[in-house]
């Protein structure tokens, strides 16, 4: 592997997705991605969790509002969100992720990275969860257990549900998406995503 790639690729990607972008008019990304476009400094200003990021227009380049820059697999991201969404509406139905496009493919990786972590972080901790998702946004849905939808991005609301434990039966947990999730992000995308969810989570519970 050459050395000027990183460990899984995320430059070619990134290249890839610039690419993608700079085939596209911004105002109708912005339109569709309910971002906002700055025709003047020719850049899309965009939420994610708690934070703002600033994305370049052609050139792709990424950075957080406070100037730093973003990591690569931060700019893939939202790259892959901007060029991905096609402004459907979002239906306020939930699926697992096994019924997102090729989702069992991922199955495995997605229990690893996401449902694990999750119940492992608060599984004991139900208070905690529910303050942690508040402070980034989270609001209650009529659900079993707590659920708590989080946005993400202006059109990506990822919903966690925990089921606390007790005496008969160990605490368990779910991550589930909007019907609409594969207008706005790759399925793989998904996978990794509420990883970074849960680390915000854990920043504010602690």
């Amino acid at each position: 592997m050459s050395q000027k790639r990183s460990y899984f690729n995320l430059d070619v990607t990134f290249t890839e997705a610039v690419k993608q972008l700079e085939t596209c008019d911004p105002n109708a990304i912005a339109a569709r991605a309910a971002a906002e476009f700055d025709s003047g400094e020719s850049r899309f200003r965009l939420s994610f969790i708690d934070s703002n990021y600033l994305v370049e227009y052609p050139s792709g380049r990424v950075t957080m509002e406070t100037g730093e820059n973003a990591s690569t697999y931060m700019a893939i991201i939202l790259l892959h969100y901007l060029v991905t969404a096609d402004g459907t509406p979002l239906t306020g139905q939930w699926i697992a992720f096994r019924h997102l496009p090729g989702g069992h493919i991922y199955i495995d990786p997605f229990n690893r990275r996401a449902v694990n972590p999750f119940l492992k972080t608060f599984g004991e901790q139900p208070e905690d969860f529910q303050q942690a998702a508040s402070a980034l946004g989270g609001y209650q849905l009529a659900l079993s257990g707590i659920s708590i939808a989080i946005p993400v991005l202006p059109r990506v609301p990822i919903c966690f549900i925990l089921w606390p434990g007790d005496e008969e039966m160990p605490a368990s947990a779910n991550i589930l998406f909007d019907e609409a999730a594969s207008s706005y992000l790759p399925t793989e995308d998904y996978a990794h995503l509420p990883a970074l969810v849960i680390a915000a989570m854990k920043e504010h519970a602690s």
